[in-house]
């Protein structure tokens, strides 16, 4: 029985990298400046908090206790 489609990735078990330097940064990526976690910190913490203020006024619409 044949694979669906073969194999183009070599196996990382063959040869493992842990011993290889990697670039801390590649060419087409950026390092994220410390302005772009602070906004995506405040972005999470009010998702976070506006989550959990749905579920308290969604309990109380629901629960006339």
């Amino acid at each position: 029985m044949e694979t669906a489609r073969p194999l183009n990735q070599p196996r990382s078990w063959d040869n493992p990298s842990y011993g290889a330097a990697k670039p801390a940064v590649e060419e087409n990526e950026h390092e994220q400046q410390p302005i772009e976690i602070k906004i995506g910190k405040m972005i999470f913490y009010v998702t976070v908090a506006l989550g959990l203020w749905f579920f308290y006024w969604f309990n109380g619409i629901q629960c006339p206790c």
